[in-house]
């Protein structure tokens, strides 16, 4: 285990990278004092996701396992007894890194434990509510019922991020908690757009995992059968149905931009955690709605220069509202007009 042989502190900065390209990125914009309670939250999280992410076909032994997580979460069973027995379950049925997460929880645990309480109470209000609720949506291979469903997985898994990030920003300054009303408006949108930009960008990756987070009914009415993913992305309205999906997330991203700007300027670290976000989804929905033809070789991943171009530009837009919302709202309009170029 990592937390043998580098400390527990040192978690975070080792296992992000392997497991988040975006969080590796983002993550050291923040604060000091914020970067270990993030960085050991979203590895948290992330093991919640191997949990249900992982190649299990059985579903029952799946909610059993976010079973066993959450009695770590509420203080039922110990973190090593947890952690043994999900690696003795998932071993065979998830990656190396993921393997080596889930060993690791007991380290990450207390790391979350030298953290302020407010913040501690925080990432476990997260953590519970993302592992109960996942517990619908286990192992679901032929997509989720309806747009209803659709929204509240993104909320279980995205948009409870939001509402943890929110309560330790407004922890972490006075200045952004006298803003938390608005900021609790918007975070749940702001985890959605990121939330609907990944499922997009994975249909093929989650089908390879049978697993399938879009909205049958939208498809239905176009009448495409997702139980035959291949079959339904040759037809023509394909593009245009995934092209509706695109704009939903493109009107939660906006909401994302709104949430930034929501931090005071002075916050330039909080903002460009945001902005590189946002960025990046823009980019990557913008990829999603040029694809042509659909098929299982769909990869709409955003290029390196892509990446460099958003991480050379955060630092400056986050010191000025007027910059970012003239900056994000371009990104969104080249969304928008290679979408009408592609129908």
């Amino acid at each position: 285990m990592l937390d043998k042989v580098f400390g527990n502190e040192d978690l975070p900065l080792l296992l992000v990278p392997q497991l988040s390209r975006t969080f590796a990125l983002t993550i050291p914009k923040l604060p000091p004092d914020l970067r270990s309670t993030v960085g050991t939250a979203y590895l948290l999280c992330r093991a919640a996701d191997t949990i249900e992410d992982s190649r299990l076909s059985d579903r029952d032994r799946k909610i059993g396992q976010l079973d066993l997580f959450l009695a770590g979460i509420e203080q039922e069973d110990s973190w090593d007894s947890v952690s043994r027995r999900l690696a003795a379950e998932l071993s065979g049925e998830v990656g190396a890194e993921e393997l080596e997460l889930i060993d690791s929880l007991p380290g990450l645990i207390d790391i979350l434990k030298t953290r302020p309480v407010r913040q501690q109470d925080a990432v476990r209000i997260c953590l519970k509510k993302m592992a109960a609720g996942m517990k619908s949506y286990v192992n679901r291979p032929t997509g989720l019922a309806d747009m209803a469903e659709f929204d509240d997985y993104c909320y279980v898994v995205a948009g409870v991020v939001g509402e943890m990030l929110t309560e330790l920003f407004c922890d972490h300054a006075k200045d952004i908690d006298e803003h938390r009303e608005k900021l609790e408006k918007l975070a749940a949108s702001f985890g959605q757009g990121l939330q609907m930009t990944n499922i997009l960008k994975d249909i093929w990756d989650d089908r390879r995992q049978g697993r399938c987070y879009l909205p049958q009914s939208l498809f239905c009415a176009a009448s495409l059968d997702l139980r035959d993913l291949d079959g339904a992305a040759r037809k023509p309205a394909f593009r245009p149905t995934i092209h509706q999906l695109a704009a939903v997330a493109l009107g939660h991203l906006g909401d994302a931009v709104e949430y930034t700007l929501a931090i005071p300027r002075r916050h330039t670290g909080i903002r460009q955690f945001c902005l590189l976000a946002i960025g990046m989804a823009y980019a990557t929905l913008n990829r999603v709605v040029q694809v042509s033809q659909f098929s299982p070789d769909y990869r709409p991943k955003i290029s390196r220069s892509t990446v460099k171009s958003v991480m050379l530009a955060a630092p400056v837009i986050c010191r000025s509202d007027s910059l970012t919302r003239w900056t994000m709202s371009g990104m969104a309009s080249l969304c928008e007009a290679n979408a009408v170029r592609q129908s």
